[in-house]
Protein backbone atom coordinates (compact mmCIF):
# COMPACT_ATOMS: atom_id res chain seq x y z
CA UNK A 1 0.00 0.00 0.00
CA UNK A 2 1.18 3.51 -0.76
CA UNK A 3 2.51 5.87 1.91
CA UNK A 4 -0.19 6.70 4.41
CA UNK A 5 -0.23 10.45 4.99
CA UNK A 6 -2.18 10.99 8.17
CA UNK A 7 -2.45 14.75 7.68
CA UNK A 8 -3.86 14.41 4.17
CA UNK A 9 -6.31 11.73 5.24
CA UNK A 10 -7.69 13.97 7.97
CA UNK A 11 -8.06 16.87 5.55
CA UNK A 12 -9.58 14.73 2.79
CA UNK A 13 -12.19 13.34 5.16
CA UNK A 14 -12.78 16.72 6.85
CA UNK A 15 -11.87 15.29 10.23
CA UNK A 16 -10.30 16.92 13.26
CA UNK A 17 -9.13 15.36 16.50
CA UNK A 18 -11.58 15.67 19.36
CA UNK A 19 -10.13 17.01 22.59
CA UNK A 20 -12.97 15.40 24.53
CA UNK A 21 -11.67 11.98 23.43
CA UNK A 22 -8.01 12.78 24.11
CA UNK A 23 -7.11 12.37 20.44
CA UNK A 24 -3.60 13.27 19.25
CA UNK A 25 -2.57 11.41 16.11
CA UNK A 26 1.02 10.59 15.13
CA UNK A 27 1.79 11.91 11.64
CA UNK A 28 5.49 10.97 11.43
CA UNK A 29 5.66 7.74 9.38
CA UNK A 30 9.22 6.93 10.47
CA UNK A 31 8.11 7.17 14.08
CA UNK A 32 5.13 4.89 13.41
CA UNK A 33 7.42 2.22 11.98
CA UNK A 34 9.88 2.69 14.85
CA UNK A 35 7.11 2.06 17.39
CA UNK A 36 6.20 -1.22 15.72
CA UNK A 37 9.83 -2.34 15.54
CA UNK A 38 10.22 -1.86 19.28
CA UNK A 39 7.13 -4.00 19.90
CA UNK A 40 8.99 -7.04 18.56
CA UNK A 41 7.82 -9.75 16.18
CA UNK A 42 4.17 -9.15 15.22
CA UNK A 43 3.93 -11.95 12.66
CA UNK A 44 2.47 -14.45 15.15
CA UNK A 45 -0.77 -14.24 17.07
CA UNK A 46 -2.79 -11.05 17.20
CA UNK A 47 -2.07 -7.37 17.76
CA UNK A 48 -4.58 -5.22 19.61
CA UNK A 49 -4.55 -1.50 18.86
CA UNK A 50 -6.56 1.04 20.83
CA UNK A 51 -7.72 4.30 19.24
CA UNK A 52 -6.38 3.88 15.68
CA UNK A 53 -8.09 7.06 14.43
CA UNK A 54 -6.90 7.66 10.85
CA UNK A 55 -4.96 4.39 10.89
CA UNK A 56 -1.34 5.48 10.64
CA UNK A 57 -0.10 3.10 13.32
CA UNK A 58 -2.54 0.45 12.09
CA UNK A 59 -0.94 0.46 8.66
CA UNK A 60 2.56 0.37 10.14
CA UNK A 61 1.62 -2.74 12.15
CA UNK A 62 0.11 -4.43 9.09
CA UNK A 63 3.08 -3.57 6.88
CA UNK A 64 5.37 -5.09 9.51
CA UNK A 65 3.72 -8.45 8.80
CA UNK A 66 1.07 -8.72 11.50
CA UNK A 67 -1.04 -11.81 11.01
CA UNK A 68 -4.10 -10.22 12.59
CA UNK A 69 -4.81 -6.73 13.92
CA UNK A 70 -7.81 -5.94 16.08
CA UNK A 71 -8.37 -2.18 16.15
CA UNK A 72 -10.76 -0.76 18.75
CA UNK A 73 -12.09 2.68 17.88
CA UNK A 74 -14.81 4.51 19.80
CA UNK A 75 -15.06 7.38 17.29
CA UNK A 76 -17.18 6.12 14.39
CA UNK A 77 -16.08 9.02 12.17
CA UNK A 78 -12.95 7.00 11.35
CA UNK A 79 -14.83 3.91 10.19
CA UNK A 80 -14.52 4.72 6.42
CA UNK A 81 -10.74 5.24 6.65
CA UNK A 82 -10.25 2.03 8.61
CA UNK A 83 -12.47 0.18 6.15
CA UNK A 84 -10.08 1.21 3.36
CA UNK A 85 -7.23 -0.35 5.31
CA UNK A 86 -9.22 -3.53 5.82
CA UNK A 87 -9.69 -3.81 2.06
CA UNK A 88 -6.01 -3.13 1.40
CA UNK A 89 -5.00 -5.88 3.85
CA UNK A 90 -7.63 -8.63 3.28
CA UNK A 91 -8.57 -10.78 6.26
CA UNK A 92 -5.92 -9.19 8.48
CA UNK A 93 -7.71 -6.20 10.03
CA UNK A 94 -10.76 -6.38 12.27
CA UNK A 95 -12.27 -3.09 13.45
CA UNK A 96 -14.36 -2.97 16.63
CA UNK A 97 -16.35 0.24 17.03
CA UNK A 98 -16.59 0.22 20.81
CA UNK A 99 -15.21 1.88 23.91
CA UNK A 100 -11.81 0.33 24.72
CA UNK A 101 -12.73 0.37 28.41
CA UNK A 102 -15.31 -2.31 27.65
CA UNK A 103 -12.80 -4.64 25.97
CA UNK A 104 -11.43 -7.63 27.88
CA UNK A 105 -7.97 -8.79 26.77
CA UNK A 106 -9.04 -12.37 27.36
CA UNK A 107 -11.61 -12.01 24.58
CA UNK A 108 -8.93 -11.43 21.92
CA UNK A 109 -8.01 -14.81 20.37
CA UNK A 110 -4.81 -16.02 18.69
CA UNK A 111 -2.05 -16.25 21.27
CA UNK A 112 0.39 -14.64 21.76
CA UNK A 113 -1.26 -11.23 21.95
CA UNK A 114 0.62 -7.95 21.74
CA UNK A 115 -0.95 -4.58 22.44
CA UNK A 116 0.46 -1.63 20.49
CA UNK A 117 -1.22 1.74 20.87
CA UNK A 118 -0.97 5.48 20.92
CA UNK A 119 -3.44 5.67 23.78
CA UNK A 120 -5.94 8.52 24.05
CA UNK A 121 -4.67 10.71 26.89
CA UNK A 122 -7.94 10.62 28.82
CA UNK A 123 -7.95 6.86 29.31
CA UNK A 124 -4.26 5.91 29.20
CA UNK A 125 -3.72 5.28 32.92
CA UNK A 126 -7.27 3.97 33.42
CA UNK A 127 -6.72 1.35 30.72
CA UNK A 128 -3.29 0.36 31.96
CA UNK A 129 -4.54 -0.21 35.52
CA UNK A 130 -7.59 -2.10 34.22
CA UNK A 131 -5.38 -4.42 32.19
CA UNK A 132 -2.62 -5.12 34.68
CA UNK A 133 -4.92 -5.61 37.67
CA UNK A 134 -7.29 -7.79 35.65
CA UNK A 135 -5.09 -10.88 35.97
CA UNK A 136 -3.24 -9.99 32.78
CA UNK A 137 -0.66 -12.64 33.65
CA UNK A 138 -3.37 -15.28 33.18
CA UNK A 139 -4.27 -13.98 29.71
CA UNK A 140 -2.56 -14.65 26.39
CA UNK A 141 -1.14 -11.13 26.37
CA UNK A 142 2.67 -11.13 26.21
CA UNK A 143 3.53 -7.43 25.91
CA UNK A 144 2.24 -3.88 25.79
CA UNK A 145 3.91 -1.12 23.77
CA UNK A 146 2.10 2.09 24.66
CA UNK A 147 2.42 5.84 24.26
CA UNK A 148 1.95 8.02 27.35
CA UNK A 149 2.47 11.64 28.24
CA UNK A 150 6.09 11.98 29.34
CA UNK A 151 5.22 12.67 32.98
CA UNK A 152 2.97 9.60 33.18
CA UNK A 153 5.69 7.41 31.66
CA UNK A 154 8.15 8.62 34.30
CA UNK A 155 5.69 7.78 37.06
CA UNK A 156 5.31 4.27 35.65
CA UNK A 157 9.01 3.44 35.90
CA UNK A 158 9.98 5.52 38.96
CA UNK A 159 11.83 3.49 41.60
CA UNK A 160 12.08 3.72 45.39
CA UNK A 161 13.19 7.14 46.60
CA UNK A 162 11.88 9.00 43.58
CA UNK A 163 9.34 11.76 44.08
CA UNK A 164 7.57 10.32 41.04
CA UNK A 165 7.06 6.98 42.76
CA UNK A 166 3.34 6.14 42.53
CA UNK A 167 0.65 3.54 42.99
CA UNK A 168 0.60 3.19 39.19
CA UNK A 169 4.31 2.41 39.08
CA UNK A 170 4.11 -0.17 41.87
CA UNK A 171 1.20 -2.02 40.26
CA UNK A 172 3.06 -1.95 36.95
CA UNK A 173 6.16 -3.46 38.56
CA UNK A 174 4.06 -6.16 40.21
CA UNK A 175 2.69 -7.52 36.95
CA UNK A 176 5.15 -6.38 34.27
CA UNK A 177 8.72 -5.40 33.48
CA UNK A 178 8.45 -1.87 32.12
CA UNK A 179 10.95 0.45 30.50
CA UNK A 180 10.81 3.74 28.65
CA UNK A 181 12.03 3.20 25.10
CA UNK A 182 12.32 6.78 23.88
CA UNK A 183 10.82 10.26 24.14
CA UNK A 184 8.51 11.56 21.43
CA UNK A 185 8.39 15.33 20.78
CA UNK A 186 4.98 16.99 20.79
CA UNK A 187 5.59 18.10 17.20
CA UNK A 188 5.07 14.50 16.02
CA UNK A 189 1.35 14.70 16.81
CA UNK A 190 -1.74 16.27 15.26
CA UNK A 191 -2.89 18.41 16.98
CA UNK A 192 0.33 19.32 18.78
CA UNK A 193 -0.13 18.63 22.53
CA UNK A 194 1.31 20.85 25.23
CA UNK A 195 3.72 18.16 26.46
CA UNK A 196 6.09 15.58 25.01
CA UNK A 197 5.30 11.87 25.21
CA UNK A 198 7.25 8.67 25.77
CA UNK A 199 6.89 5.14 24.44
CA UNK A 200 6.84 2.51 27.17
CA UNK A 201 7.26 -1.24 26.64
CA UNK A 202 5.88 -3.75 29.15
CA UNK A 203 6.76 -7.44 29.20
CA UNK A 204 4.01 -9.30 31.06
CA UNK A 205 5.20 -11.43 33.96
CA UNK A 206 4.09 -15.08 34.09
CA UNK A 207 2.99 -14.48 37.68
CA UNK A 208 2.94 -11.50 40.07
CA UNK A 209 6.45 -10.56 41.18
CA UNK A 210 5.64 -11.21 44.86
CA UNK A 211 3.04 -13.06 46.90
CA UNK A 212 0.26 -10.68 47.96
CA UNK A 213 -3.35 -10.04 48.80
CA UNK A 214 -4.48 -8.02 45.74
CA UNK A 215 -7.51 -6.33 47.29
CA UNK A 216 -5.62 -5.44 50.48
CA UNK A 217 -2.63 -4.13 48.52
CA UNK A 218 -4.91 -1.84 46.51
CA UNK A 219 -6.34 -0.36 49.71
CA UNK A 220 -2.88 0.11 51.23
CA UNK A 221 -1.46 1.80 48.15
CA UNK A 222 -4.46 4.08 47.80
CA UNK A 223 -4.25 5.15 51.45
CA UNK A 224 -0.47 5.64 51.31
CA UNK A 225 -0.24 7.57 48.05
CA UNK A 226 -3.35 9.68 48.61
CA UNK A 227 -1.38 11.13 51.53
CA UNK A 228 2.15 10.99 50.15
CA UNK A 229 3.50 13.67 52.47
CA UNK A 230 2.44 11.79 55.57
CA UNK A 231 4.51 9.16 57.32
CA UNK A 232 3.14 5.66 56.85
CA UNK A 233 2.33 5.33 60.55
CA UNK A 234 -0.21 8.12 60.00
CA UNK A 235 -1.60 7.34 56.54
CA UNK A 236 -2.06 3.62 57.26
CA UNK A 237 -3.24 3.93 60.85
CA UNK A 238 -6.94 3.43 59.91
CA UNK A 239 -6.08 0.09 58.26
CA UNK A 240 -4.32 -1.62 61.15
CA UNK A 241 -5.27 -1.81 64.88
CA UNK A 242 -1.55 -1.74 65.69
CA UNK A 243 0.00 0.05 62.73
CA UNK A 244 3.49 0.18 64.26
CA UNK A 245 3.56 -3.60 64.73
CA UNK A 246 2.23 -4.21 61.19
CA UNK A 247 4.85 -1.96 59.64
CA UNK A 248 7.68 -3.46 61.66
CA UNK A 249 6.57 -6.98 60.73
CA UNK A 250 6.90 -6.03 57.06
CA UNK A 251 10.32 -4.51 57.68
CA UNK A 252 9.08 -0.96 57.27
CA UNK A 253 10.25 1.97 59.38
CA UNK A 254 7.11 3.67 60.65
CA UNK A 255 8.40 7.16 59.86
CA UNK A 256 9.00 6.33 56.19
CA UNK A 257 6.90 7.81 53.43
CA UNK A 258 5.41 5.64 50.65
CA UNK A 259 7.83 6.62 47.88
CA UNK A 260 10.74 5.19 49.90
CA UNK A 261 9.43 1.63 50.00
CA UNK A 262 10.21 -1.37 47.82
CA UNK A 263 7.28 -3.16 46.18
CA UNK A 264 8.10 -6.28 48.20
CA UNK A 265 7.49 -4.41 51.45
CA UNK A 266 4.03 -3.28 50.35
CA UNK A 267 3.17 -6.83 49.28
CA UNK A 268 4.31 -8.25 52.63
CA UNK A 269 2.22 -5.62 54.41
CA UNK A 270 -0.83 -6.73 52.41
CA UNK A 271 -0.51 -10.24 53.92
CA UNK A 272 -0.62 -9.04 57.52
CA UNK A 273 -4.01 -9.55 59.18
CA UNK A 274 -5.53 -6.25 60.16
Amino acid sequence: MSSFNVSQKLIANQLQARKSLGQNFIHDENLLRKIVRHAGDVSKGSVLEIGPGPGGLTQAILEAGAKKVVAVEKDRRFSPILSELAIAFPNRLSVILEDALEINLRDIPDSPLKVIANLPYQISTILLIKWITGDIWKSNCKSLTLMFQKEVAERIVAGPGSRKRSKLGLLTELYTEAKILFRVPASCFIPVPKVDSSLVHFEIRKAPKYHLDPSKLNIILRSAFNQKRKMLKSSLKPLFPDVKKALNTAGIIETQRPEALELKQFCELSLINS
